[in-house]
Formats: C-alpha cells, sequence, structure tokens
C-alpha cells in the first residue's frame, strides 16, 4: 500500500459562512477537534509518510486552538495550509503569522455584491482589509478564487488585485459533491486561457479529468483512501472521504493502527469504484490523487506546480515555506 501525501484535518464543522456550493456549515451535530487528539495524528500521520496537513472546515479560524495545531504540525515537519473567509483573520493575525505556510484567503468577485452573495455573507470589505493585515505581518496568502458559470468573468479584477500585491491568484473550478461536473465548457475554457497569465494558477490536472467525465467506475482514477487521511472534527478517520463517507473509525490516539485496518484496507482497494464515485471531481481528494498516477495527469499537475512555485518563490521572492 502507497505512503499518504495529505492529512486533510477537518477541524470544525462550525462556519460563520453560508457559502453556496458548501454544505458543511449545514452540518449537526457540531463538533471542534480536541488539541490532545490533534497533537497525536499529527505525529502518527507524519510517521505514516503525510508531507502536507491543510486544516480546515467549516471555518478554521473558528476553533481557538488552530495556532497550536500549526505548532504542532510544524514540530513534526509537516508543511501546513489553512483556507479562510477572512472574517476572523484580522484579530487572529499575530497567533498565525509565521505558521502557515499556504496560507488561502477565498475571494470569488472583485466586488462585494457577488462575493457576499455567492460566500452567504458580508465578508469582501473584511477580505480587502486582511490582504493588508496578512502582508503587513509577513503572511503572503494566495488568493482562493472558486470559479462557476456565475463569477469566471470577475476573475479579472481579482486577478489585478493579486498582481498589485504580488500575490498569486488560484482558479480553483466550484465541484459538484453528487455526479459529473454541472460547470459549463466555456467557463472552463476561459479560466483555461486565463490560467495562461503570470501569477494564475490553475492545476491543469482538474480540467483534463473534467473532460474524460470525472472518475469512471470501471478504471478509476481516485485514489483518495490511499493518498490522503481524513479526519474528521470528533476524532474519526472517514473513509474513503469527507464527503461521501461510507464509514468512520474512531481514532482514540491508534492512528497507525486504524491506518493498517480491515476497513482502510477495503477503503483502498475500493477507491474510486464505489457507485457515488462515477463522474467524481472534487479538487481536495484529486490534487493529491494526481501525484499517484502516471502519463498526462501528473505531467499536467507538476506543470501547473512548478509554474506556482517559480512565480511565487523566485518572480514574486515570497520566502521559501520551512519546516
Amino acid at each position: 500500500m502507497k505512503k499518504p501525501i495529505l492529512l486533510h484535518y477537518y477541524i470544525t464543522n462550525r462556519c460563520n459562512a453560508r457559502c453556496v456550493f458548501c454544505d458543511i456549515w449545514r452540518e449537526r451535530p457540531k463538533a471542534d477537534a480536541v488539541l490532545s487528539d490533534v497533537a497525536a495524528n499529527l505525529v502518527q500521520a507524519r510517521a505514516a509518510g503525510c508531507r502536507f496537513v491543510d486544516f480546515t472546515g467549516g471555518e478554521p479560524l473558528l476553533h481557538p486552538d488552530l495556532p497550536e495545531f500549526l505548532r504542532q504540525a510544524k514540530k513534526v515537519g509537516l508543511m501546513t495550509s489553512v483556507t479562510t473567509n477572512c472574517l476572523l483573520f484580522e484579530e487572529r493575525v499575530k497567533e498565525l503569522a509565521g505558521l502557515i505556510d499556504l496560507p488561502h484567503f477565498s475571494v470569488d468577485a472583485d466586488e462585494a455584491g457577488l462575493h457576499d452573495k455567492i460566500r452567504g455573507c458580508k465578508s469582501f470589505d473584511k477580505v480587502l482589509k486582511s490582504i493588508d493585515t496578512a502582508i503587513a505581518n509577513r503572511v503572503y496568502p494566495d488568493l482562493l478564487f472558486t470559479y462557476t458559470d456565475e463569477n469566471i468573468d470577475a476573475a479579472e479584477g481579482v486577478w489585478r488585485l493579486a498582481r498589485k500585491k504580488r500575490l498569486i491568484l488560484i482558479l480553483d473550478p466550484v465541484f459538484a459533491v453528487w455526479g459529473p461536473d454541472k460547470t459549463s465548457p466555456d467557463t472552463h475554457d476561459k479560466a483555461m486561457l486565463f490560467a495562461k497569465r503570470r501569477g494564475v494558477y490553475l492545476n491543469r490536472a482538474h480540467i483534463l479529468l473534467r473532460a474524460k467525465g470525472g472518475n469512471r467506475t470501471r478504471d478509476p482514477i481516485c485514489r483518495a483512501a490511499s493518498s490522503t487521511i481524513v479526519i474528521a472534527p470528533n476524532d474519526k478517520l472517514t473513509l474513503p472521504c469527507y464527503h461521501h463517507r461510507c464509514a468512520e473509525v474512531a481514532i482514540n490516539g491508534r492512528l497507525t493502527e486504524v491506518l493498517r485496518s480491515q476497513g482502510r484496507i477495503e477503503a483502498v482497494n475500493k477507491e474510486g469504484r464505489y457507485a457515488f464515485c462515477e463522474g467524481c471531481h472534487i479538487n481536495c481528494y484529486f490534487d493529491p490523487t494526481y501525484q499517484m498516477t502516471s502519463g498526462r495527469f501528473l505531467w499536467e499537475s507538476m506543470k501547473s506546480k512548478a509554474k506556482y512555485a517559480l512565480t511565487k518563490y523566485l518572480l514574486y521572492g515570497r520566502p521559501w515555506p520551512r519546516i
């Protein structure tokens, strides 16, 4: 069995936004990860092979222990990422500065009306203020633009903002949790053309996957269960992924043992072959999947990542993440 690459850690399912393309904020009951559980799981995930941890939610900045989670992750040698809607960033920046290797600020339009409509809350002005606050504290966020048929044309204004601040604009295609991609091919074509610009990152493998109709259960691409360790706020390993939880296994400090359990082995053997896997294209699980494949998916992903790194760390001169 191949070693996992990514620890996808849902530290809370609470959220202060109501994004139209996300249902996590609707989940009940609400739960927050416990520090002692997180600390133990980070050590064991790193020993299992993980190189990255993405602390996610919900809105991760709602968790009071996020800074300590990040310190523990850095201590064991994991590269860290956090995506935030910025509603709480200004008041927490001092706690977080220097701890997030890959900070992502969600911004879905170049004006408040559309952005706030998509996010289901008034957050656009907070994002703009948070960008300046972050840079003043030597935090250099990527601007994460989740594009849809509705907002793709607003990418122009967000790109101009990113260029002005010498930040990377990430174009992230919206995904449907169930079934094939519902985004127009014309929208993806616009995104692909836009991705040729300096300072724009789009994992072109995502577009290739969608062009092929997503994952096919007869010849699956997905490696969600083997490439990614997914832990829910209630300290359970979720299989095969968070969005399609067929099984949840209580960890209780035994992550190493749970990763070797029959339940996970079965999930790895069936990854990409469940009925709900037909047409699947969920970005956060296919991104590490590409690293476990060969051929064009790997090539397109690596080309995109190389452009990102060259632009951010060489051209823009942002500090390289330190473990």
